[in-house]
């Protein structure tokens, strides 16, 4: 098969990391693939090492709050989308993919008209909640109905959004999948060198991994439960790990004001981004997913289930599929700091606990969550697409 796979980003969070481990996989095994991204970063230079080939369009269309925040963004829109398409097309003609996926909802409309327009199936990925955007998704959703042959959500919940109707029948639900190999133990020097880097020592550690983003990740009240647990625990180090996107620098300021104002210097680690993001997980004693908003599929809980850590996550979204509260982490209410602090010192005052939910979220990654089912599922989808 020849994939024409459109994402959008080229960072190597999330849906980058689903991208990648679906790209590189594809071309290991022979098929043709070709990766559309909006600029060149981290994935890019990824993929290239892996052998696969990439394309970067600037301006690709994509749906995103920098769009709507200027009336010159959303006036621009219409046209990047037309020149968007335009170049999708230009690329099929040349390429002759059997399909096009697009990765993300948010890769918007261009490799569904390109699809349409050249005669060929059309995959179109849906990781994102548009819960807090009713009267765009009133609009959007007709849109992916037409544009879109199978619909791959990735949880039931993502379903949810689509309501009933005739697009059920293109709905699959598909959870991400993670390569057990990249989950291997680390050397004790990798986890040595990692806790030397930010002077961790021999600290207990509960570690909150992804964007810096206050209105949706839940940093702050990460902060607020450190400083609740700090006189408890004054050897224990919460780290942040991750930095904010581009144009969102200023959640991390305000992360870093009410660290300042709560006194808690020595207790809170804001790491940015880490290079050995392994070294991380493994060296961590408690991982934390706090989101106050609903994700479609948080892979930060199955790569921390998938290196036996317990896993402290939010009641929404895609974490209730991931999670089985009080067997393999704990779930708490969303926006609720005190919640927060309670799961987590639960889990810091009884090492048993935590080993014994480790384990069983790394059973339940292996059963659930593993790269080979989700690949397997994957390749189905496309060859039922193409009559294979």
């Amino acid at each position: 098969m020849k994939i024409l796979l459109v994402h959008s980003g080229a960072d190597l969070y999330g849906a980058s990391r689903s991208c990648q481990r679906l790209a590189a996989r594809l071309h290991a095994d022979g098929h043709g693939v070709t990766v559309v991204l909006p600029s060149g970063g981290p994935l890019r230079d990824d993929l290239h090492r892996r052998g696969v080939d990439v394309r970067v369009r600037e301006g690709l269309s994509l749906l995103d709050r920098r769009s709507f925040r200027t009336t010159r963004g959303r006036l621009t829109l219409p046209l990047r989308v037309i020149r968007s398409t335009a170049f999708l097309c230009g690329m099929i003609r040349r390429s002759r993919p059997d399909l096009v996926h697009c990765n993300t909802a948010t890769v918007f409309l261009c490799g569904g008209l390109a699809a349409r327009l050249c005669g060929l199936p059309h995959v179109w990925h849906v990781r994102e909640d548009f819960g807090d955007f009713p009267t765009l998704w009133r609009l959007y959703r007709p849109l992916i109905q037409a544009l879109a042959d199978r619909i791959v959500c990735v949880s039931e919940f993502a379903t949810g959004q689509f309501g009933d109707g005739p697009i059920r029948q293109k709905l699959r639900v598909l959870h991400n999948g993670f390569p057990r190999e990249e989950f291997a133990p680390v050397s004790a020097a990798r986890m040595r060198a990692f806790r030397r880097t930010y002077s961790l020592n021999g600290a207990p550690l509960v570690a909150l991994i992804g964007r810096v983003n206050t209105f949706r990740k839940g940093q702050l009240g990460f902060v607020e439960a450190a400083h609740s647990l700090s006189s408890e625990f004054p050897n224990a180090r919460f780290l942040l790990v991750g930095s904010p996107f581009p144009g969102n620098e200023s959640h991390l300021e305000q992360v870093r004001r009410r660290i300042r104002e709560l006194r808690v210097e020595r207790s809170v680690v804001y790491t940015g981004d880490v290079d050995d993001i392994q070294a991380v997980y493994q060296t961590a004693d408690i991982v934390v997913q706090a989101s106050d908003m609903p994700e479609g599929f948080p892979g930060v809980v199955v790569e921390a289930m998938a290196c036996g850590k317990p896993v402290v996550g939010t009641q929404l979204g895609g974490t209730l599929e991931q999670i089985v509260d009080g067997e393999t982490g704990l779930l708490i209410e969303p926006g609720k700091p005190a919640a927060l602090a309670d799961a987590i010192g639960r889990l810091l005052r009884d090492v048993e606990l935590r080993q014994r939910m480790g384990e069983n979220g790394r059973r339940r990654f292996l059963e659930r969550f593993e790269f080979e089912r989700f690949y397997a599922r994957m390749l189905d989808i496309y060859r039922g697409l193409l009559g294979a």
